[in-house]
């Protein structure tokens, strides 16, 4: 009988030029983050599975591979995501890592299930994470650690796009929807679908004025804005708030030099644990988002130290893509062209 040398379906090798590309990538990144003061830690691939659903959304436990281990009949988990990790040790070192703390990682965490068709189960990430500091200097200063990061790996003509976890929440809440249909609602606001959108706005209960606002948050992004942001946001004070925040960011950014940003205030795909201003980094060539964070304030009291966080992930595998297409580069081993801006890899 012959063995069956395959991987489990999702999983790949990286041959030698690919992972020469991925480490170099990644110790570009390390730099970056080592200038802006963030120190680097390594963390284990398992977790016991309580911590790791107190730190994911009821959604992103279904991605979570789980067993019991051998020795102690403890239930572990695989990592999904390395963020709840490392809220764990901040949780549990205070002595070690005084407020604020910054630290970055690297390495590969694991979903039970692909994301879409071609998307890898395993995934090599580098982030960074600053806890214990909230306000619009901090997530400037997330915004510009980014910014730093995709011109140092060489993502020319690479944007950040930034948006906000609670303005579009706010405008659906306003709105007043039958709860049957906010589902629905979200759905159609990440299609950026605004005739569905006005669609089921007439079923809401709100002001006329709120509801006539939904389809125009599927219009929230390039060009222009902010400004039509800030027109619609003058009935909705949680918008208005929440808009104040994504424009203080932006401003503290700039004046750094960081950029070019972009905004997308209509943004609904994989906020997950986010409470603040999200952005994520697109590059020409790359299938989907390079890179992917924001603000999390209520992540780390999960985990018995409240305080304000945020932080990011980059995609080493989308960010190779991009690089190895603009440098006219041959399509890597085994791996087939992804197209689309798809999920956040957070």
């Amino acid at each position: 009988m012959l063995l069956d040398l395959s991987l489990p379906t999702g999983l790949r090798d990286l041959l030698p030029d690919h992972s020469a590309h991925l480490a170099e990538l990644s110790s570009k990144l390390q730099e970056v983050f080592s200038r802006f003061r963030y120190r680097r830690v390594f963390l284990p691939t398992l977790e016991r599975l309580e911590v790791v659903e107190r730190g994911l959304s009821a959604a992103a436990l279904a991605d979570v591979m789980k067993f019991v281990e051998p020795g102690s009949g403890e239930v572990v988990a695989i990592r999904p995501d390395i963020t709840p990790q490392i809220a764990r040790l901040y949780a549990a070192r205070p002595d070690a890592l005084p407020s604020p703390a910054r630290l970055c990682y690297d390495g590969p965490v694991l979903r039970a299930r692909e994301v879409r068709a071609g998307r890898p189960r395993e995934v090599y990430q580098a982030g960074v994470e600053l806890l214990g500091a909230g306000g619009p200097s901090a997530d400037a200063e997330a915004l510009v650690v980014l910014s730093r990061a995709l011109e140092r790996v060489g993502l020319r003509g690479a944007v950040v796009e930034v948006g906000h976890a609670r303005f579009a929440g706010a405008f659906l809440d306003a709105a007043r929807l039958p709860a049957r249909t906010q589902s629905a609602a979200w759905d159609a606001l990440a299609r950026k679908d605004a005739a569905g959108l006005a669609e089921l706005a007439r079923r809401g209960r709100g002001a006329p004025r709120v509801r006539e606002a939904l389809p125009e948050l599927a219009t929230l992004y390039g060009d222009g804005a902010l400004g039509r942001a800030r027109t619609l946001a003058r009935g909705v004070p949680a918008a208005g708030e929440a808009l104040g925040e994504v424009e203080a960011a932006l401003r503290l950014a700039r004046r750094r030099g960081a950029g070019p940003f972009a905004v997308d205030l209509g943004e609904a795909r994989g906020l997950g644990y986010y409470t603040g201003i999200t952005f994520a980094g697109y590059a020409p060539g790359a299938g989907s988002s390079v890179a992917a964070g924001g603000r999390y304030d209520g992540l780390l009291a999960r985990f018995g130290r409240p305080g304000p966080a945020i932080g990011f992930a980059v995609d080493l595998e989308f960010a190779t893509q991009a690089l190895e297409r603009a440098s006219g580069g041959a399509r890597r081993e085994g791996r087939a062209p992804r197209r689309g801006r798809g999920p956040r890899p957070r």
